[in-house]
């Protein structure tokens, strides 16, 4: 199974080439184009646009007043696709991403530890969101004051979800794309790809392609075998998008 089937996770980077194949320590990949992170920034694209789309999705639910249950249940299914994704990005990036960034400048611990307090933090308002929608499906005669609530959180996990990705994408992301070596990269990736079961997150992969360039959407899928693509494509996909159509408009 190859890394670049990961959701949320940096796919395989490219072979390496004469520029960064013996590349040792901090000189990573001048030179060229660094390790290609498609995964990682379709992971972070999907998270900023994902965290509002719920808020919005979920106030035109109950535009003429509560909310449909039937309606929530399935944003409760769109949204859990979304954190099953995020829940592996943060997880990969805390036991296999930061050591390889540190390894190449150790002068990040303190913004690794910052970034890992952080990701302790959301999975809290997570929760919360969890629950709210919960508590929202179950009890729809009675949606206020529950729904301003739930619609505030999601507000401000948004706004703190921004500030942790522009804090890696300043401070990590660029070591991790032209620090790391070739060779460091690819033996993270293979170290992630092992021990997971397909089954486990592929199913999500169509939210994380959804608005994805042909380009990227071709990178991501091009790892998989050929059995796995035929599901994907011929399953998981159109199950995402006959999911799609049937929640509160964006």
């Amino acid at each position: 199974m190859s890394a670049s089937t990961l959701p949320g996770t940096p796919p395989a980077p490219r072979t390496p080439t004469a520029g960064n194949k013996g590349n040792k320590g901090n000189k990573g990949n001048k030179g060229n184009k660094g390790n290609n992170l498609t995964g990682f920034t379709l992971t972070h694209d999907l998270i900023r646009r994902a965290v509002p789309e719920l808020g919005r999705r979920l106030a035109n639910a109950a535009s003429g007043g509560a909310p449909d249950p039937a309606a929530v249940a399935r944003l409760i299914t769109w949204w859990g696709m979304f954190t099953t994704i995020l829940d592996g990005h943060h997880t990969s990036e805390d036991s296999h991403v930061w050591p390889v960034v540190l390894a190449a400048d150790p002068a990040l611990e303190t913004v690794s530890r910052t970034l890992e307090e952080q990701h302790a933090s959301l999975d809290g308002h997570l929760a919360g969101i969890h629950e709210g929608l919960r508590l929202l499906r179950d009890n729809p005669g009675s949606h206020e004051p529950g729904l301003s609530h739930l619609l505030a959180r999601i507000a401000e996990f948004d706004a703190l979800m921004y500030d942790h990705l522009q804090l890696e994408e300043r401070t990590m992301v660029p070591v991790l794309r032209d620090q790391v070596t070739g060779e460091a990269y690819a033996a993270m990736l293979a170290s992630l790809a092992s021990g997971h079961d397909p089954a486990d997150f592929v199913p999500t992969m169509p939210l994380l392609l959804e608005q994805a360039p042909q380009q990227a959407r071709e990178f991501m899928l091009g790892g998989m075998p050929a059995e796995l693509r035929t599901r994907y494509e011929q399953e998981w996909e159109p199950a995402y998008f006959e999911l799609l159509a049937t929640l509160p408009a964006a």
